[in-house]
């Protein structure tokens, strides 16, 4: 009777196996590039990733626990995604094979579109904090200095750029949509995105890149509570940061020992 049991279980486990595939959005990923994307060693993706038109690099010893896929994998020595590969060509150091790739793998995404910006800039300067949060809006630059710290009362923003300084906060008392027309940049452990008691998943950063190359650049031990949405241009997540919520850009890079929790993992 134990080995009866045993051998369920492991037809139960193969279900699971089997019925997992890749999510149709760019959005349900944790991590998703038009392009090329790139996860350094040592880093912990809670979800799925994947790269629409190029190659998804997994390097040594990343730990996935959604599935990958792109049309090329490169999988480094002791990396794994828990969920399966789905690829049309895989290079590997572990024997591993790709499943069939979707095709189309993802609907069409869309592009960030953003008005004129405003005429306010919003500043802190160092060491201070917003007397009252910032209300809903259009504003200018919004620039923070070393460990100053703005609230966002909630609703919809949108900025020129955003720019923080090391140890600086940017953060949500409620749900936002926040907009950007040109990058958002933030340094050494900064915060950005939902506060405490605000849930990740209502926090998005939809960043148009307009003139630039880089929409998204987050430094090492960088915090970011909300998903980040950059079809055009590229994101980057330095090392040790911790992201809760989904990355999209034109090519995505993630630092050694980042932390990401997002997207819809796999079964």
């Amino acid at each position: 009777m134990r080995w009866v049991g045993m051998m369920a279980m492991a037809v139960a486990a193969w279900t699971s196996m089997a019925a997992a595939a890749p999510p149709t959005t760019a959005q349900a990923y944790a991590v998703f590039a038009m392009q090329h994307a790139r996860v350094n060693s040592k880093a912990r993706v809670q979800g799925d990733v994947g790269a629409l038109f190029d190659t998804l690099e997994l390097n040594g010893h990343v730990k996935v626990s959604g599935v990958a896929a792109a049309p090329t994998i490169d999988i480094g020595r002791g990396a794994r995604a828990t969920g399966g590969l789905y690829c049309s060509t895989v290079q590997t150091h572990g024997g591993d094979t790709c499943q069939a790739l979707p095709n189309p793998l993802i609907a069409a995404p869309s592009i960030v579109l953003v008005g004129p910006a405003g005429n306010t800039n919003i500043t802190a300067a160092k060491r201070t904090k917003s007397s009252s949060p910032l209300a809903p809006g259009t504003y200018g630059a919004l620039t923070l200095g070393t460990a100053s710290e703005v609230i966002l009362a909630g609703g919809g923003y949108q900025f020129e750029s955003i720019d923080l300084a090391s140890r600086a906060k940017l953060l949500c008392l409620a749900a936002c949509e926040v907009v950007v027309r040109g990058r958002v940049s933030i340094s050494q452990a900064t915060q950005l995105g939902a506060g405490d008691g605000v849930a990740a998943t209502t926090v998005t950063f939809s960043i148009a890149a307009q003139g630039e190359t880089t929409a998204f650049d987050a430094r090492s031990r960088a915090q970011v509570r909300g998903s980040v949405y950059a079809p055009s241009a590229a994101v980057s997540v330095g090392s040790s940061a911790k992201v809760t919520g989904s990355l999209v850009g034109d090519t995505v890079s993630i630092g050694a020992r980042a932390r990401l929790d997002g997207g819809t993992p796999a079964p």
